[in-house]
């Protein structure tokens, strides 16, 4: 597989192997979220997971990417769309590679 340097690793894998499988190309679904209490991405620096946090004013992420007819989507919100979107396609390429 080759390894892809621009920040979309997964979403690389995942294209690999959708055509190995023969399946159509993944197709990815960006929604922003805005203000809010929303679960954030797990950090390092945070005991037991992630929390619901207030960020006013603070664009943020979730992604749906859709392959093989199912919609896998990330858990959390995430500050940048392409994390978001690498974050759905890694747990896109793990469920279709079992």
């Amino acid at each position: 597989m080759a390894v892809s340097h621009t920040g979309t690793y997964w979403q690389s894998h995942l294209q690999e192997l959708s055509n190995s499988k023969g399946l159509a190309k993944p197709v990815y679904e960006v929604f922003e979220h805005s203000g809010g209490n929303m679960p954030l991405a797990p950090s390092p620096s945070v005991a037991g997971g992630s929390t619901a946090t207030s960020h006013a004013g603070q664009a943020w992420y979730s992604c749906v990417v859709t392959v093989g007819g199912r919609d896998y989507e990330t858990s959390y919100v995430y500050k940048a769309e392409e994390n978001a979107k690498e974050r759905a396609a890694k747990k896109a390429y793990e469920a279709l590679g079992n």
